[in-house]
């Protein structure tokens, strides 16, 4: 059975995100909030505005 390309897009997100979780879990990867000098030094970017159809 052949897939859309933004089911092949999920699955590849869904593995990734799993992969993620169990690097967290096993403790190799760490996942903690911003400072709030990281925040001052990193500020958010700007959304980009959707092309009106």
């Amino acid at each position: 059975m052949a897939r859309t390309v933004r089911e092949q897009q999920d699955k590849r997100r869904e593995e990734k995100l799993k992969q993620v979780q169990e690097q967290v879990d096993e403790g190799s990867l760490v996942i903690r909030e911003m400072t709030q000098k990281e925040r001052k030094d990193n500020p958010p970017k700007p959304r980009k505005e959707k092309k009106k159809r």
